[in-house]
């Protein structure tokens, strides 16, 4: 049988890790990776005491519960034979033993036909980068705040400029995780369609430090407060590239890096 594709909400700031390390077990439907609550304790065999990851086969059921849990995006597919599903109105009353007494593989709620819409799918095992889709996240204007016309005019027709622009972003931040600049970061990172593989490679090559300064020229007249702060950013960041002996483009790189590598510890 057909592997089949499933939704995954999680909080933006999750998305860079889920990036680069895929959805760990101990993932549940929000994303959450604290200690097992009743109903994972409740789970069978191996898919207890928090040892799946869940999601949901429909979009549109996802993206209901965004303001519950997270606008992070993941898509990725499953072995439907390998999997474990019910619906999600078995669980409403709290308890979890009926649900779990019930579910069933995803392969045989698929022999029945049409899918319910509230259908959750969870598997005991880690979901790896390679089968992990990341999408644009779901936010709103308020939560992108000044960045929130910018992003709206370059994310999807200008992906270089966006990428660009995301680097700072995160600098930005100073490791706010959870500031709007972060947040725009996110969305600049990640769009609905998946970047070329080539677009990194040009990025580096066009010199990312004078590819954001472009950026901060052209949409001074959309966003002149904004704009002249991050302006002032990558001032700060080329002159630490100079202390550091880094051309400016490798400068942008590393105080990215810099801060993305304190995220863990902020999202676990």
């Amino acid at each position: 049988m057909a592997r089949v594709t499933v939704h995954h909400l999680t909080v933006p700031k999750r998305l860079p890790l889920i990036e680069e390390d895929g959805l760990r077990t101990r993932a549940d439907l929000s994303g959450l990776y604290g200690p097992p609550g009743p109903f994972d304790l409740a789970a069978p065999g191996t898919f207890a005491k928090g040892k799946r990851v869940s999601a949901w086969t429909s979009l549109d059921h996802a993206l209901e519960r965004v303001d519950e849990l997270g606008g992070g995006r993941v898509s990725y597919s499953v072995d439907p034979a390998r999997t474990l599903a019910n619906r999600a109105s078995v669980r409403e009353d709290g308890d979890a033993a009926p649900y779990w007494e019930s579910a069933r593989p995803l392969a045989a709620w698929l022999a029945e036909g049409d899918l319910p819409d509230d259908l959750e799918v969870h598997q005991n095992v880690p979901v790896r980068a390679k089968r992990i889709q990341l999408h644009a996240p779901v936010v709103t204007p308020e939560q992108l705040g000044e960045y929130a016309e910018v992003v709206d005019v370059i994310a999807d027709e200008d992906r270089l400029s966006a990428k660009a622009l995301m680097h700072l972003a995160v600098i930005a931040s100073d490791a706010d995780f959870d500031s709007a600049d972060f947040t725009a970061a996110c969305a600049l990172a990640w769009r609905d369609e998946p970047d070329p593989d080539r677009l990194v490679r040009e990025l580096v090559e066009m010199d990312p430090d004078k590819v954001v300064s472009a950026v901060l020229a052209e949409y001074t007249g959309t966003a002149p407060e904004l704009m002249g702060r991050l302006r002032q950013v990558l001032e700060e960041t080329r002159t630490w590239a100079d202390e550091q002996g880094l051309d400016h483009g490798q400068g942008l790189f590393a105080r990215t890096a810099a801060v993305l590598d304190e995220l863990p510890a902020h999202v676990a």
